[in-house]
């Protein structure tokens, strides 16, 4: 059991694991828990996109042993899969939205923001389990890789039309289906390895100065920035997963991510109970994922040693 847990963990790419922990920090500098205006910076949308992006990615792999189950095991496997390893903090996190919904007024300009911290983990459930019913129907793999070219440009086109009605809503699916198309390519290889690592190498490096530009990039346009992020993502993407970079830090920074995102919604409480001050919610923010992130690691390790018993 430790042994198949270990090679799963050690297949991992250090580089995308990398780039999860900078967009999780992205999306807290973007909701304010920074003594910086996040209004100067673009890395929430961005982030959240590559999360999807990610998702995608990986999505055929983890889905392949899937297709001959009865559909409804494969939607449970999707949601189960991806969550039963954070319910814990996952919960804490949902409670923590509940309550402050109840007890105050969190809507600002006709949009429930902070409700909106949630909807990343329930709309990659409906979009991922959508995609595994178009995947389970097609018999070629390349028709559904037709399927999700059509699905990417009508999501990409549906943003550009009017971003305020559908960028939410069309830009989750469009890019998990550009991380299933990614996932799809060849890589690139040489007749030297050396000059295929070298041109994956610079490919990465280009590919990730762009990304970190895009995200840090003030004021810029949303439609072109989504645009240009259809492009460096997908690149990013591409070249981390041709270079075997394998770190159990940058691992460990990958998992961390996901306690950084979900850290933010108990602190909610702090900011209306105790202080506006981002400057207070910070340090709060660091310690509450770190805290989120241990008692996580205790969970797993007691169902681990109570799976071996058996």
């Amino acid at each position: 059991m430790n042994n198949s847990i270990a090679k799963k963990e050690s297949s991992k790419n250090g580089l995308i694991e990398l780039f999860r922990f900078l967009c999780s920090v992205w999306v807290a500098y973007f909701h304010g828990f920074f003594p910086v205006l996040s209004d100067k910076f673009n890395g929430e949308n961005i982030s959240v996109d590559f999360f999807f992006m990610v998702s995608g990615l990986f999505f055929l792999k983890s889905m392949d042993k899937y297709r001959e189950a009865p559909l409804g095991e494969g939607i449970k496997a999707i949601f189960w899969s991806r969550n039963k390893k954070i319910i814990v903090p996952l919960t804490i996190a949902a409670l923590s939205i509940l309550y402050c919904n109840i007890a105050f007024p969190l809507e600002f300009n006709g949009f429930n923001w902070p409700l909106s911290f949630l909807w990343f983990f329930a709309a990659q459930f409906v979009y991922l389990s959508l995609l595994f019913m178009i995947y389970k129907n097609v018999k070629r793999r390349s028709t559904f890789n037709i399927i999700c070219a059509i699905i990417a440009c009508a999501c990409i086109s549906l943003c550009m039309f009017d971003l305020k009605q559908f960028y939410r809503v069309a830009r989750g699916p469009g890019m998990i289906a550009i991380g299933i198309l990614v996932s799809q390519i060849p890589k690139i290889k040489l007749k030297s390895e050396r000059i295929s690592m070298l041109v994956n190498s610079l490919g990465f490096v280009i590919s990730a100065a762009a990304f970190i530009y895009l995200a840090y990039l003030p004021g810029a346009d949303t439609g072109r920035a989504h645009l240009f992020l259809c492009v460096v993502c997908p690149a990013l993407l591409y070249f981390a997963t041709a270079l075997p970079v394998r770190s159990k830090f940058l691992n460990l920074l990958g998992e961390f991510s996901v306690f950084i995102y979900l850290a933010q919604l108990p602190i909610l409480l702090h900011h209306f109970y105790v202080s506006r001050d981002t400057r207070d919610q910070f340090p709060l923010l660091c310690i509450c994922a770190l805290g989120m992130f241990i008692i996580n690691r205790i969970v797993n390790k007691i169902q681990q040693n109570k799976t071996a018993k058996r």
